[in-house]
């Protein structure tokens, strides 16, 4: 008789493959016994086979293919559990077995699924199989309510911390690794500073700088360190802040802040372009039809063009200057300075996020109340859903309060002297910050710039 046998484990993160090994090895043993020849093996290694696992099976579909088409009369596991912890993909296999005509071999047993007996007790070994998956389910489930409300961490490491353990391998504490802290808050502060995610990554790339899961750095990845809660020391489970985290912050509030108000922003795009060429290459807009405006060669010349209706027309240098010389003499008056300099927003901020602090603290106390069975899990479910649209409206109005980094660090008295050398992407952000640049068309015969032509409207 001919065997197949397929082996399987649901967890190998290292990927030696022993468990597989072992099975395969116990397999062919009993195939060795009772005489049948090895015509094929099928392995999947660390994959799950429970109704709850995600990640396919492949060889274990090429498996019933290969049953269907006749290529065994006999299926070898170590266990039934191998197969499937599901009765539902058990049924399936046990309908293919007997219409095949395949004998059912696991646990040194040998079953004809075509008989009562042998399909009654594999069925149980299938549900008792079914029901050890589910169990354990739910108890990892409990482990990570339990840890999200205590403020533990849980699942794999976050990037900037190491965890220390007892010698009966109990865990200890969640502690920072300052090397890769080094890395997380020079991303915050350039974040801040508006530079863009992706010039930041290729940096971190060309200077060799692991990535969080190794390999290399992109934009989601530095946007996604930036503005990850953890980092300021709150506990986040299921994309929802819970409460305080029992770590150590490695950015301060502020930095945290900046970056998401940055990075959230509805009026600019998280995703920076840094081969812009032009400070105003998409900003200005056309004060005829309010489209666009992009640069394109204009005969001899380069010029920002209506992208619409091509309603009106202007050269690249003229605007440009023109822009910048408005710009730097906004940013540069005493009372301008005053205004982004002033605490008044940043104690908003704290406010607002004190709010949001007060209200998870009040979320923490009804988990509690909870767990002691004082509050039903009905009414911990409403309580629950209005306190975090409170705590979520609270962190929107600490955002909302924060004047951007960038325009603190620009208005300044010799701003005349920098901005000329800032990358065109950061000029390009000031712009957007603060103004609406609208280009209106030229009179008749006329080929000179004139001011009047273009309209700003400040933001600020």
């Amino acid at each position: 008789m001919r065997a197949a046998i397929y082996t399987r484990v649901s967890s190998d993160p290292r990927e030696t493959g022993r468990s597989v090994e072992e099975q395969e090895a116990e397999c062919r043993q009993v195939c060795e016994r009772q005489g049948w020849t090895v015509a094929r093996v099928f392995c999947d290694n660390d994959r799950g086979a429970s109704r709850h696992s995600k990640r396919a099976r492949p060889k274990y579909q090429a498996l019933r293919e290969f049953l269907v088409e006749g290529g065994a009369d006999v299926l070898v596991l170590w266990e039934g559990s191998r197969a499937q912890r599901d009765l539902a993909d058990y049924l399936s296999l046990r309908d293919l077995c007997a219409g095949q005509g395949i004998l059912y071999s696991y646990s040194g047993r040998t079953y004809d699924l075509s008989r009562t007996d042998d399909r009654f007790n594999t069925a149980l070994d299938a549900l008792l199989a079914e029901r050890e998956a589910d169990v354990t389910r739910d108890r990892i489930l409990r482990a990570v309510r339990a840890n999200a409300a205590a403020g533990r961490p849980h699942g794999k490491l976050l990037y900037g911390y190491s965890r220390e353990y007892d010698e009966r391998g109990a865990f200890v504490r969640q502690v920072i690794n300052e090397d890769q802290a080094a890395v997380i808050r020079e991303a915050a502060r350039r974040v801040a500073a508006g530079e863009p995610c992706r010039a930041i990554a290729l940096d971190f790339n060309a200077r060799g700088i692991a990535a969080p899961r190794g390999g290399s750095w992109d934009l989601t990845q530095v946007r996604r360190v930036v503005i990850n809660p953890a980092y300021v020391g709150q506990r986040v489970h299921r994309g929802v802040v819970v409460g305080e985290g029992q770590w150590p912050a490695i950015l301060t509030e502020a930095d945290y802040i900046n970056c998401k108000v940055r990075m959230t922003d509805p009026r600019r795009k998280s995703v920076r372009d840094t081969t812009v060429k032009h400070s105003l290459s998409g900003a200005a807009r056309c004060g005829v039809c309010g489209s666009r405006m992009r640069v394109q060669k204009n005969r001899t010349h380069f010029a920002y063009i209506c992208i619409k209706g091509f309603c009106v027309s202007v050269k690249t240098t003229n605007l440009e200057d023109f822009v910048d010389a408005v710009i730097v003499e906004r940013l540069s008056r005493p009372d301008v300075i005053k205004v982004l300099a002033a605490p008044a927003q940043d104690d908003d901020a704290r406010a607002a996020q004190a709010e949001a602090e007060e209200l998870r603290g009040r979320l923490d106390e009804f988990y509690a109340a909870s767990a002691a069975g004082e509050i039903s899990p009905a009414g911990l479910a409403k309580i629950e859903a209005r306190l975090l649209g409170e705590i979520e409206a609270a962190e929107r109005r600490a955002y909302a309060a924060q004047i951007p980094q960038i325009l603190k660090e620009v208005a300044r008295p010799d701003i005349g002297d920098v901005w000329p050398g800032l990358p065109v992407a950061l000029r390009r952000e000031v712009i957007d910050l603060l103004m609406v640049v609208k280009v209106h068309p030229t009179g008749r015969g006329q080929r000179i710039f004139r001011p009047e032509r273009v309209e700003i409207e400040w933001k600020h």
